[in-house]
Protein backbone atom coordinates (compact mmCIF):
# COMPACT_ATOMS: atom_id res chain seq x y z
CA UNK A 1 0.00 0.00 0.00
CA UNK A 2 2.67 2.46 0.89
CA UNK A 3 4.39 1.78 -2.58
CA UNK A 4 0.94 2.36 -4.50
CA UNK A 5 0.78 5.89 -2.42
CA UNK A 6 4.62 6.97 -2.83
CA UNK A 7 4.10 6.19 -7.19
CA UNK A 8 0.41 8.70 -7.14
CA UNK A 9 2.42 11.49 -5.16
CA UNK A 10 5.26 11.05 -8.11
CA UNK A 11 5.36 14.46 -10.85
CA UNK A 12 6.10 13.88 -14.28
CA UNK A 13 9.17 15.72 -15.68
CA UNK A 14 11.16 15.45 -18.98
CA UNK A 15 15.22 15.12 -18.64
CA UNK A 16 17.68 12.58 -21.52
CA UNK A 17 19.32 9.97 -21.75
CA UNK A 18 22.00 9.35 -24.64
CA UNK A 19 20.77 13.14 -26.13
CA UNK A 20 17.17 12.13 -26.21
CA UNK A 21 14.14 13.34 -24.18
CA UNK A 22 13.09 10.49 -21.50
CA UNK A 23 9.54 11.09 -19.29
CA UNK A 24 9.96 9.93 -16.07
CA UNK A 25 8.87 11.11 -12.45
CA UNK A 26 10.55 12.83 -9.31
CA UNK A 27 8.82 12.69 -6.01
CA UNK A 28 6.25 14.94 -5.30
CA UNK A 29 2.89 16.21 -6.39
CA UNK A 30 2.98 19.38 -8.55
CA UNK A 31 0.18 19.98 -10.32
CA UNK A 32 1.15 23.21 -12.14
CA UNK A 33 3.66 24.86 -14.07
CA UNK A 34 4.69 27.30 -11.14
CA UNK A 35 5.28 24.34 -8.74
CA UNK A 36 6.45 21.77 -10.95
CA UNK A 37 9.68 23.87 -12.67
CA UNK A 38 11.19 24.75 -8.93
CA UNK A 39 10.54 20.63 -8.33
CA UNK A 40 12.63 19.85 -11.38
CA UNK A 41 15.53 22.22 -10.66
CA UNK A 42 15.94 20.79 -6.78
CA UNK A 43 14.89 17.32 -7.48
CA UNK A 44 16.21 16.12 -10.85
CA UNK A 45 18.59 14.07 -9.35
CA UNK A 46 15.79 11.61 -7.55
CA UNK A 47 14.35 11.06 -10.72
CA UNK A 48 12.76 7.55 -10.62
CA UNK A 49 14.65 6.58 -13.98
CA UNK A 50 18.01 6.21 -12.65
CA UNK A 51 19.33 6.32 -16.39
CA UNK A 52 18.28 9.89 -16.72
CA UNK A 53 20.66 12.75 -16.97
CA UNK A 54 20.22 15.95 -15.65
CA UNK A 55 22.17 18.56 -15.21
CA UNK A 56 20.30 21.04 -12.85
CA UNK A 57 21.98 20.01 -9.67
CA UNK A 58 25.24 19.52 -9.42
CA UNK A 59 25.34 20.56 -13.51
CA UNK A 60 27.69 23.18 -13.16
CA UNK A 61 31.22 22.70 -11.33
CA UNK A 62 31.85 26.11 -9.64
CA UNK A 63 27.74 27.33 -9.62
CA UNK A 64 25.04 26.64 -6.97
CA UNK A 65 22.23 24.58 -8.82
CA UNK A 66 20.07 26.15 -10.98
CA UNK A 67 16.97 26.38 -8.69
CA UNK A 68 18.98 29.51 -6.48
CA UNK A 69 18.89 31.26 -10.08
CA UNK A 70 15.26 30.82 -11.15
CA UNK A 71 13.12 33.60 -10.52
CA UNK A 72 9.96 32.19 -12.28
CA UNK A 73 7.16 31.17 -15.01
CA UNK A 74 4.18 33.09 -16.57
CA UNK A 75 2.71 32.63 -19.47
CA UNK A 76 1.69 35.01 -22.17
CA UNK A 77 -0.92 34.28 -24.56
CA UNK A 78 0.35 31.04 -25.90
CA UNK A 79 4.32 31.82 -25.03
CA UNK A 80 5.71 30.13 -21.89
CA UNK A 81 8.23 32.42 -20.10
CA UNK A 82 11.10 30.85 -17.76
CA UNK A 83 13.08 33.41 -15.87
CA UNK A 84 16.45 33.66 -14.51
CA UNK A 85 19.05 35.83 -13.17
CA UNK A 86 22.26 36.54 -14.71
CA UNK A 87 23.99 33.93 -12.47
CA UNK A 88 22.33 31.31 -14.62
CA UNK A 89 23.67 32.10 -17.27
CA UNK A 90 26.53 28.90 -17.54
CA UNK A 91 23.36 26.74 -17.85
CA UNK A 92 22.41 28.55 -20.84
CA UNK A 93 25.37 29.33 -22.69
CA UNK A 94 27.66 25.92 -22.53
CA UNK A 95 28.06 23.75 -25.97
CA UNK A 96 25.52 23.07 -27.69
CA UNK A 97 25.19 19.22 -26.67
CA UNK A 98 24.63 20.91 -23.16
CA UNK A 99 22.46 23.52 -24.05
CA UNK A 100 20.25 21.00 -25.57
CA UNK A 101 19.94 18.93 -22.45
CA UNK A 102 18.85 21.89 -20.34
CA UNK A 103 16.24 23.21 -22.81
CA UNK A 104 15.25 19.72 -23.90
CA UNK A 105 13.99 19.18 -20.17
CA UNK A 106 13.27 22.50 -19.69
CA UNK A 107 10.54 22.68 -22.34
CA UNK A 108 9.63 18.81 -22.76
CA UNK A 109 8.36 19.59 -18.99
CA UNK A 110 6.73 23.00 -19.58
CA UNK A 111 4.99 21.32 -22.63
CA UNK A 112 3.67 18.41 -20.20
CA UNK A 113 2.55 21.12 -17.45
CA UNK A 114 1.14 23.62 -20.75
CA UNK A 115 0.40 21.55 -23.74
CA UNK A 116 -1.20 24.39 -25.56
CA UNK A 117 1.66 26.54 -25.32
CA UNK A 118 3.27 27.66 -28.60
CA UNK A 119 6.81 28.51 -27.90
CA UNK A 120 9.05 28.64 -24.55
CA UNK A 121 10.98 31.31 -23.97
CA UNK A 122 13.83 32.22 -21.37
CA UNK A 123 14.20 35.68 -19.67
CA UNK A 124 17.68 36.26 -18.18
CA UNK A 125 17.44 39.39 -15.83
CA UNK A 126 14.52 40.53 -17.58
CA UNK A 127 15.45 40.00 -20.86
CA UNK A 128 14.70 37.89 -23.53
CA UNK A 129 17.70 35.24 -23.58
CA UNK A 130 19.03 33.19 -26.88
CA UNK A 131 22.52 31.54 -26.81
CA UNK A 132 23.64 32.50 -30.44
CA UNK A 133 27.07 31.24 -29.46
CA UNK A 134 26.03 27.10 -29.30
Amino acid sequence: MALVTYAEADSKVVLSRAGAPLQTTIPGSFNTLQSILPALFSLADQAADKSAEQVFVGGRKKHKDLIFYYRGVRVVDDVVIVSFSKEAMPYFSGPVSYDATVMRSLVGTVMLYQPNAKDVKLEIDGKPWKNSDA
